[in-house]
């Protein structure tokens, strides 16, 4: 098969939501097939398939040739049977529906920087050995090895810390929502990682043909910055004492060195 040619034609995101939308905004030369749970915004470039891949049959998903497979797993709910569910039965699913039925070259699968717990140290490398102090973190880490070991295709972890948008940032819609309760944070630094610089980092991978060559785990994230410098940024006008009750904690940190090196930020 020449992948050369079929390369610019189809990507295969189960899971399409909002990064989804913005990978396909950036991609508007290639051809997507967006599988998600609900009815999602239209898109030119997109095929649409409503489909709970949980629930339902998968039988009827596509059995094409595929350039790239994105697995956009999200759990049902927060609970730990939530992400046994979004994460492991989804993965075992799919990742079998896809060894049998598509013919694909590279695939990359959203983990989280939940896989390292909470104490795990500063400025974390993928060196680190993950240690989840949680359930739930355990889950994904077991969801990243599951693929590891039954696809086809080496997959591409990528492990975002916390994921924001720019325009909607979490800390502005809770001031303006604010019911006089102060929030109080656990930490006084915050992890992140713009939902656009993930949609970017999927791009070039997708669009590089020598990207297959980039091995093992990334870490998404922005360098640690304290609460109140991102609250200043986001709403100058406000005072972050009015809204947040903030804490002397430190928590980890992470070096993304590696996504830097790797050429996948443009």
């Amino acid at each position: 098969m020449n992948f050369k040619n079929i390369y610019m034609k189809k990507v295969l995101i189960i899971g399409y939501g909002d990064i989804g939308r913005r990978l396909a905004l950036m991609c508007p030369q290639h051809e997507f097939i967006g599988v998600s749970r609900s009815i999602p915004q239209q898109q030119d470039n997109v095929e649409f398939i409503q489909l709970d891949w949980i629930k339902d049959s998968i039988h009827n998903l596509p059995k094409e040739q595929i350039s790239t497979v994105v697995l956009i797993f999200k759990p049902t709910s927060p609970d730990v049977s939530g992400y046994q569910t979004g994460f492991l039965e989804a993965s075992h699913k799919i990742i079998d529906f896809l060894n049998h039925n598509i013919i694909f070259e590279k695939l990359i699968i959203v983990s989280s920087t939940r896989v390292y717990g909470l104490g795990n140290g500063r400025n974390i490398t993928e060196s680190v050995m993950p240690a989840p102090d949680d359930d739930q973190g355990q889950i994904i880490l077991d969801f990243e090895n599951f693929v590891l070991s039954e696809s086809k295709v080496e997959p591409l972890i990528l492990r975002p810390s916390g994921l924001y948008d720019e325009q909607k940032h979490w800390m502005k819609s809770y001031v303006e929502a604010f019911d006089g309760k102060k929030y109080p944070l656990r930490f006084n630094e915050a992890n992140m990682f713009s939902r656009d610089s993930l949609a970017l980092i999927m791009t070039n991978y997708i669009s590089n043909q020598e990207s297959t060559k980039i091995s093992g785990p990334l870490i998404c994230s922005e360098k640690a910055q304290r609460y109140s410098e991102i609250f200043f940024h986001i709403c100058p006008e406000c005072s972050f004492e009015d809204f947040f009750i903030s804490s002397t904690a430190i928590g980890k940190s992470f070096d993304s060195q590696k996504l830097l090196d790797s050429g996948l930020m443009g």
